[in-house]
């Protein structure tokens, strides 16, 4: 199931709403029709939530069913929404569609929701008496066409005269309640699936129709006044309910139409009239009287909305009257009586004063089918049913022709008005506040302020009237728990998820990678100004972090990362001081640094003292390396990589090497070509005496040996080792 549910709808939500991601439309509801004008476009206005950061949001129509609409290129219809609400709008042509939202981040498509069977097409206001509400069991048939829709409002036993629930739709069903008042699909559902065929369009209606009233009884129930059921004097039911028939019809006009628009007003009454006329000399209504009162609840319907409703009215007249002579004649035998037939009357004062009205010059009033040759023998002498409604149905469709949805003036739905969400000055709240311009405003907890603090998490929507009393509803906000948004904590990316330390240092030419641990529904707000979620700092300070959630209530700042940069190392210069050895040169050496030894691409393995051994031709360079402690670690700095020198391999003499030849500063350094183990240095003179002599484990660089307490002349320095016996003479001098 898409939607989620909450635990109050109209009121504060009893627990914490559930953490969410991505994006929810809470505005259309599915089914939703939405009128279009005259050249087959119309707007289908949207709002929704979001959960997570979101800069744009992008919206299509694509066809439930191809050939059934004209699919739309995606378009961004909001930019930059504040508040965890987003609205906006999108155009079509007629058509059955699912409505598709995509929202973005950074370029990056990273929520979508979608509502099925939302529709611009015919919206159509029912009314009059109760051949236009219809019956149950009266034999009418579901629509047939998935496309034909009705409000599911049901106002038919509390009567009451506040504004509908938020609407909701269904498809017309048999047995369905065409809201507020229509019971079953009647002849309706007929007629929504010929029209759908027809224009390719869905079709919605709104049934405000009431059996056993007369024209008087809608004039009568202006402004919420009580009018007599003529039919029930004597009894408790004499009365009404307040306001009533025409309430229902100043409701839906107001309040549906503003929503979603309409074609016209569907008339049909004119049967009970005629029956009054017939037996109560003081209920006779003139032709002029019944035109004028046609007239007056027309004008009356466009005085209360400021807007310009069409009407379509039957022509309307014919009622059956029981045999008389008949009944009279059985005697009381109630199966004879229920045997007799009954005596039907048309009265053409009451069609021809329905015809003055539709002929009555820039009306915006059109001829509706003439019902009294339709079904002549009705079972209940009144109301038709089985046959005769798909007769009625029929006979409607025919009556709308292509010249009347041309020339008629449709009402267009209106825009949703826009809410301002913001956090509240401490964080802990959410305001949200609305235009101004409007009559009224009534929120679902009660509230009557254009703007509410929020504390509590739930669901919040509010109502709004104009000057006209028609009716607006704001976009749902949805308030989570907790408002404020707990304090997040700050990872260096390399460590994982643990929570850094607050002292951290990089190189110079490095940078330390910072994650902020916030929510989804979070952003992160870095002391820096970025936003990401992820950031790469390579200036020494102190860095923190606060998570802003959609509603734009910060977070507590985070705990500081303290910054440490250390210097750059100096670049080392390389020289060849051997045979087989290159050394590093680094001003201040030696500070503890190591370096890095390359041939080439290719470093040296086990090379990272300050001179390396060199064995094979190519370009050497190196670089210098510090390694700092950190409490929670170590890291190593390099300077960049020095020169190249281009070394080329040379005979070494046996593969050994002794310099300076001649020493005159103290010092020799012995050099090998091989690597050797366990090697045995002796220096002797010329006479044999061994003057020095030491063990060398490993053999694998140069060795240097001071010589100072030599005296001058000529030496013998040899090394010994498996395999491995050189000697070479040395001169010292002073």
């Amino acid at each position: 199931m898409r939607r989620i549910l909450y635990a109050c709808l109209f009121g504060l939500s009893t627990t914490s709403a559930l953490a969410q991601t991505g994006i929810k439309i809470t505005y259309p509801e599915s089914r939703a029709v939405f009128q279009r004008n005259n050249d087959n476009k119309s707007t289908i206005f949207l709002s929704g939530t979001y959960y997570q950061a979101v800069d744009s949001l992008q919206a299509r129509l694509v066809a439930e069913v191809v050939g059934q609409g004209i699919n739309t290129s995606w378009a961004t219809f909001q930019r930059n929404p504040q508040g965890s609400v987003f609205q906006g709008s999108v155009q079509g042509s007629g058509g059955w569609y699912r409505l598709e939202v995509q929202a973005f981040q950074n370029g990056k498509v990273i929520a979508q929701d979608v509502i099925r069977k939302v529709g611009i097409g015919e919206v159509f206001i029912i009314t009059g008496q109760s051949n236009a509400q219809g019956f149950l069991d009266y034999g009418a048939a579901s629509a047939a066409d998935d496309r034909v829709n009705c409000v599911t409002y049901n106002n038919i036993v509390a009567n009451s005269l506040a504004d509908p629930p938020s609407p909701t739709f269904e498809q017309l069903g048999a047995n369905s309640i065409i809201g507020p008042r229509g019971q079953s699909a009647w002849c309706w559902g007929k007629l929504g699936d010929l029209l759908a065929q027809q224009y390719n369009v869905p079709v919605l209606f709104i049934n405000t129709a009431w059996e056993a009233t007369s024209i008087r009884n809608w004039i009568e129930s202006f402004d919420d006044k009580y009018t007599k059921n003529i039919f029930a004097l004597g009894t408790p039911n004499e009365l009404f309910p307040k306001g009533m028939p025409y309430a229902n019809l100043r409701i839906a006009l107001r309040y549906y139409c503003s929503l979603q628009g309409m074609r016209a007003v569907l008339w049909q009454q004119g049967e009970n009239d005629n029956l009054l006329d017939q037996n109560n000399d003081a209920l006779k209504f003139t032709q002029e009287e019944y035109r004028a009162a046609m007239q007056t609840l027309v004008d009356k319907t466009r005085s209360d909305t400021r807007r310009y409703p069409a009407w379509v009215l039957a022509r309307s007249s014919r009622i059956g009257f029981p045999d008389g002579n008949c009944i009279s004649g059985c005697k009381g035998n109630k199966d004879c009586e229920k045997a007799c037939g009954f005596i039907y009357s048309n009265n053409t004062k009451f069609t021809n004063a329905q015809t003055s009205v539709i002929n009555t010059f820039n009306n915006n009033v059109y001829a509706g089918p003439f019902t009294d040759v339709i079904q002549p023998n009705r079972p209940d002498g009144i109301h038709f049913s089985g046959d005769g409604l798909l007769q009625l149905a029929q006979a409607w469709y025919e009556s709308m022709s292509a010249s009347f949805f041309v020339g008629s003036i449709p009402l267009l739905p209106q825009a949703q008005p826009v809410a301002t969400v913001n956090c509240g000055p401490t964080n802990n709240s959410v305001s949200v506040s609305l235009p101004t311009g409007y009559q009224s405003y009534e929120w679902r907890t009660g509230q009557t302020g254009r703007a509410i603090t929020i504390t509590q998490p739930g669901v919040y929507q509010a109502k709004l009237k104009d000057g006209s009393g028609n009716t607006y509803l704001s976009p749902v906000v949805e308030v989570s728990n907790p408002i404020q948004p707990t304090v997040p904590t700050v990872s260096v990316a390399q460590q994982g998820t643990a929570v850094a330390a607050t002292q951290q240092q990089v190189c110079a030419d490095s940078v330390l990678s910072l994650v902020a641990n916030v929510t989804p529904q979070s952003q992160a707000v870095w002391s820096n100004g970025s936003t990401q979620r992820t950031i790469n700092v390579a200036t020494a300070g102190t860095y923190s972090v606060q998570a802003v959630n959609t509603y734009g209530c910060k977070s507590t700042t985070s705990t500081g990362i303290s910054l440490v940069i250390r210097p750059k190392l100096i670049t080392p210069t390389i020289e060849q001081v051997g045979a087989f050895t290159l050394q590093a040169n680094l001003p201040g050496f030696p500070n503890n640094e190591q370096f890095d030894w390359r041939r080439g691409t290719q470093f040296l393995n086990n090379q990272n003292g300050s001179t390396a051994k060199a064995v094979n031709s190519g370009p050497y360079s190196a670089r210098a390396k510090a390694v700092f402690t950190l409490p929670s670690g170590s890291i190593t700095c390099y300077s960049n990589f020095s020169n190249e020198l281009q070394y080329t391999t040379g005979d070494a003499g046996g593969g050994m090497n002794v310099y300076p030849n001649p020493s005159s500063n103290g010092v020799i350094a012995i050099e090998t070509i091989e690597d050797l183990q366990n090697a045995d240095i002796t220096i002797a003179t010329l006479a044999g005496q061994t003057v020095y002599s030491a063990k060398v484990a490993s053999f694998n660089e140069r060795k240097v040996i001071n010589v100072q307490g030599l005296t001058a002349g000529q030496y013998v320095v040899r090394v010994r080792s498996q395999g491995f016996n050189v000697a070479r003479r040395v001169l010292i001098i002073p």
